[in-house]
């Protein structure tokens, strides 16, 4: 049979502080039970930089890492000056790669090229007079565009 009494009230604390006594701070429960390894495979890496941002800002976590993380993280992205400094950061050196500087004037002519051809519709999206006779509907506001202001859909094709 089993037993049905009630533990004694000082039995439950003196066993809650021997209990204390071995247990794990805080930090370390965390750092035991880290989801981040596992879950960083699964996130986007507009997910994934703003936690690595919140690890570097822990004072126990090796920078190098979470500099080469974010290196890793970024350097197929268009964050060129970003990830110039980070691969200087790893390399520890003030010189940036020709590799960077290409990647930049790459970057810089793109950017140019998709302002040149939205140029027009920028315009008309600054212009209050042409905001106020846009409604919710997005069929109209195309018809709108194209009689009134000559935008064509060039995406619709």
């Amino acid at each position: 049979m089993t037993d049905n009494t009630p533990t004694a009230a000082d039995a439950i604390l003196n066993g809650a502080q021997s209990q204390a006594n071995t247990q794990l701070k805080p930090e370390d429960v965390a750092r035991e039970h880290d989801l981040l390894q596992k879950l960083i495979p699964h996130l986007d890496r507009h997910l994934v930089f703003p936690l690595l941002e919140f690890i570097s800002s822990q004072e126990d976590e090796a920078p190098e890492e979470i500099t080469k993380a974010k290196y890793e993280l970024l350097k197929q992205t268009n964050m060129t000056d970003y990830v110039a400094n980070l691969w200087q950061d790893l390399h520890h050196t003030d010189e940036t790669p020709e590799e960077f500087v290409k990647k930049r004037e790459e970057v810089l002519q793109r950017l140019q090229l998709y302002m040149e051809e939205s140029s027009k519709i920028t315009e008309l999206l600054e212009n209050p007079d042409v905001v106020t006779n846009l409604r919710s509907d997005k069929l109209a506001n195309l018809q709108f565009l194209k009689e009134q202001h000559g935008v064509c859909d060039v995406h619709s094709a």
